[in-house]
């Protein structure tokens, strides 16, 4: 067989990989975050996404790997579709505006309550705490470019950008825990106006 039919041959055995995978990673944030960490166990990934055991073993050694994986890989696309679903307005104010909303959406996701059942559970697990930091770390550096992005340079050349950024994401994700108990309605979320005010203090002040 030549090496052109070897690559044709390859080509769908791949794209069922990419697929598998897709679909685990689905089904385990959709458990976490449905579910809690408690329930998200291998065998009940494995029914969600309807693979077999085997199956989902070959794409992750482990739960901890599994979990992980899943919450970081949906977590940075879903960051990189903020700076496609937006507007990005080119006055600075209106442009301060649109990045706000654009960030506190991103806390209503499924996703965001996955990655809150890993960081609570990694409290007493050191194996998972142990896989989670070196992603968690890379993905405060994605979570970084991708507000540097949304900002604009100018605004995100201001030397007050990375503190600011650090205060606007702790504040918006202990709303945004709250809200898993109370089920209030994030579009009238009081907080947006008082983020709003606080980052176009900060950023386009003197």
């Amino acid at each position: 067989m030549s090496e052109a039919a070897n690559g044709s041959a390859r080509r769908p055995v791949q794209e069922r990989a990419v697929r598998t995978q897709a679909a685990i990673l689905d089904a385990a944030v959709q458990v976490l975050a449905e579910e809690g960490y408690s329930a998200a166990t291998t065998v009940r990934v494995q029914e969600r996404a309807g693979v077999s055991r085997g199956r989902l073993l070959h794409h992750f050694r482990s739960r901890n790997e599994l979990l992980v994986a899943a919450v970081h890989h949906l977590a940075a696309a879903r960051l990189d579709e903020l700076l496609v679903d937006v507007d990005l307005p080119d006055e600075p104010g209106a442009r301060i505006d649109a990045a706000i909303a654009a960030m506190w959406s991103s806390n209503g996701q499924p996703v965001y309550l996955a990655s809150l059942e890993l960081w609570l559970a990694a409290r007493h697990d050191e194996g998972l705490r142990e896989a989670l930091l070196p992603t968690e770390r890379r993905m405060g550096g994605i979570l970084l470019e991708i507000q540097q992005r949304l900002f604009g340079p100018a605004l995100a050349a201001r030397p007050e950008f990375e503190s600011l950024m650090e205060l606007l994401v702790t504040s918006m994700r202990g709303t945004a825990m709250t809200y898993a108990i109370t089920g209030a309605d994030p579009v009238s979320e009081p907080n947006l106006a008082l983020w709003r005010a606080l980052a176009r203090e900060q950023l386009l002040g003197d």
